[in-house]
């Protein structure tokens, strides 16, 4: 059976916007997805890096996969802090800076 495929020109105005932002969003997270493949080690990424690359230009759901299954997440670079004031009740980084909370 074939679909009687719309062209742009006869599309609602609405529909037009949904296209717009699908294809944006697409982009933005495929973007993302290459930018933090090509900056990250290999040891950081569940197989082979190429792999991933090749699944971001599957619309959307390859981005998506990759950020959620593609990532190793290294525990170094993160530790959790014990102390009773801010700069140590909370998260802090591998540069020192804490993204705690005041206690107390």
């Amino acid at each position: 059976m074939a679909r009687n495929k719309k062209k742009w020109s006869e599309l609602s105005g609405g529909q037009r916007f949904g296209v717009v932002v699908g294809a944006v969003m697409q982009i933005a997270l495929q973007g993302a997805a290459l930018r933090d493949i090509a900056k990250r080690p290999p040891e950081q990424v569940n197989g082979p890096k190429a792999a991933w690359v090749a699944a971001t230009f599957i619309n959307t759901i390859g981005p998506i996969a990759y950020f959620l299954l593609g990532r190793r997440h290294s525990p170094s670079r993160v530790e959790q802090g014990t102390g009773s004031d801010a700069s140590s009740a909370g998260l802090r980084t591998a540069m020192g800076v804490s993204i705690g909370k005041k206690l107390g």
